[in-house]
């Protein structure tokens, strides 16, 4: 089905929406009421555990710890429950177990100054929390069921696209509760337990209202894999500002950083349009923004809930997918070898070819072509109406090329454009990266490229929308 902008309007309206003010103790409890009696299990254990994370956070950034008011009246959206970690995530025992010792050692070290972030790592991974944190990993194929009240084709949808991406599978089932498996069921939000919570019980993640969007749906199954939010990452601050001035005080714990150890990202970049990475006004108590790019040309791109992007689905493939193939295809431009079919490669969205290196090219109404080489004279592409095109734009004799948008008339959703929405331009060396996203009237904006190389890919969502983009080497 062809997404139209009405499309898009609902989603940005419902993940954005608050719900109505409710006390912290009535979140807690909405939360817990329809999870599993085994899920209500590790929930309690959860709360627990996040009394003791919310202290030791406080301890650790010298804030004077404040007894949480559990009849405050508190915002309440469906990626933002105060009950929970980061606003969407209930801990395992073995995973708070872990976040514990390690917000303890960094305690410690502040305190007396005796170890360094590497150290804190080395000393985790000899604890026993740290070989139980990686104990349960998830045997395929996970089983799965959706309950009643969600609609199972949109989750099946969404699943499918992991496992096209991915080595991880899924099969489905009716409902079972006598071995270890994941519940998509109608809970009071978006949320899942983070990792596998033991072998022989099912777990939970809700799929509320405003909810069911793809993005949303995978996000949520990332979590129950393991996967933690892209602004947890133990390089965040190299890529975001973030403004604690503009959160509550209670949720300040939620931009502290887990993960020490730089493995855990494999080597992949961070990527600001991810759709683990949260919007700019994540626990916003203000309105204001709580979290800003440091590259500004992102600022409207981060928070994507539309879809997985290229950079999750291989951050999954090396955490579970790296024994499937022999490594004999060397892929090129951040690909990777696809674990469904050894010896060909996964490329980034806007390349293709056996080894990532040819560009994808486009249906005929895209126009006559697809790529362009840039010489003195500057080219100018008008695309129109509801389709979905790549250019590749090279520039030569060691220049880059600068973009203009000449005039345009493209999908707009307030402050937040997805990728998919309307342009996105890869402008930075490594194409493996999403894209800067543009939506909206930005006559005149211009975007130069980090290198020789500029992938443009627009996309319409109406008749209407259109686009004159002018191309120049400098």
């Amino acid at each position: 089905m062809k997404i139209t902008t009405i499309h898009f309007l609902i989603l940005f309206l419902s993940i954005n929406k608050v719900y109505g003010a409710l006390t912290r103790i009535r979140v807690q409890e909405k939360t817990r009421e329809n999870l599993s009696n085994d899920a209500k299990k590790t929930f309690d254990k959860h709360i627990k555990s996040m009394n003791t994370l919310r202290k030791l956070s406080d301890e650790l950034h010298g804030r004077k710890n404040k007894k949480v008011d559990m009849n405050e009246e508190v915002k309440h959206s469906p990626l933002n429950n105060v009950a929970l970690f980061q606003g969407d995530m209930i801990l395992t025992p073995n995973k708070a177990a872990f976040m514990i010792d390690e917000a303890k050692l960094k305690v410690e070290a502040k305190k007396h100054g005796n170890m360094t972030e590497k150290e804190i790592a080395n000393k985790l991974k000899k604890n026993r929390a740290f070989q139980k944190n990686m104990e349960f990993k998830w045997e395929f194929p996970i089983p799965y069921y959706v309950d009643t009240n969600v609609d199972p084709s949109k989750i099946d949808k969404a699943i499918q696209d992991i496992e096209d991406n991915t080595c991880i599978t899924f099969k489905k089932y009716g409902k079972f509760s006598d071995r270890s498996g994941l519940r998509y069921f109608f809970g009071d939000g978006c949320y899942s337990l983070i990792g596998r919570d033991g072998t022989d019980h099912v777990q939970d993640i809700s799929i509320g209202q405003d909810c069911d969007f793809n993005g949303i749906i995978q996000h949520e199954t990332l979590h129950a894999i393991g996967m933690f939010h892209e602004q947890s990452r133990f390089d965040r601050d190299k890529y975001l500002t973030i403004y604690l001035d503009n959160v509550s005080p209670n949720q300040r714990h939620n931009y502290d950083i887990y993960g020490v150890d730089e493995s855990e990202t494999f080597g992949i970049p961070y990527n600001y349009g991810s759709a683990m990475q949260y919007d700019k006004q994540a626990f916003s108590s203000n309105g204001k923004d709580t979290m800003v790019p440091k590259n500004p040309l992102y600022l409207n791109t981060i928070g994507n809930k539309a879809r997985l992007q290229f950079l999750d689905f291989k951050l999954v493939n090396l955490a579970y997918c790296s024994n499937k193939c022999d490594g004999k295809i060397k892929c090129q431009n951040g690909g990777y070898e696809d674990p469904n079919n050894c010896g060909t490669c996964k490329c980034p969205y806007m390349l293709s070819g056996k080894t990532c290196t040819d560009y994808v090219k486009n249906p005929n109404e895209c126009g006559e072509k697809n790529y362009y080489n840039l010489g003195s004279d500057p080219i100018t592409i008008d695309v129109e109406r509801d389709i979905d095109c790549i250019y590749s734009i090279k520039a030569d004799n060691g220049k880059k090329v600068k973009m203009t948008v000449v005039e345009s008339n493209l999908i707009t959703r307030g402050d937040f454009c997805y990728t998919g929405d309307a342009l996105e331009v890869q402008y930075l060396n490594d194409k493996s990266l999403t894209g800067v996203t543009i939506c909206g009237n930005n006559d005149g904006k211009t975007i130069t490229s980090e290198g020789p190389l500029m992938l443009v890919r627009y996309t319409g969502s109406e008749e209407f929308n259109y686009a004159i983009l002018k191309f120049q080497a400098v």
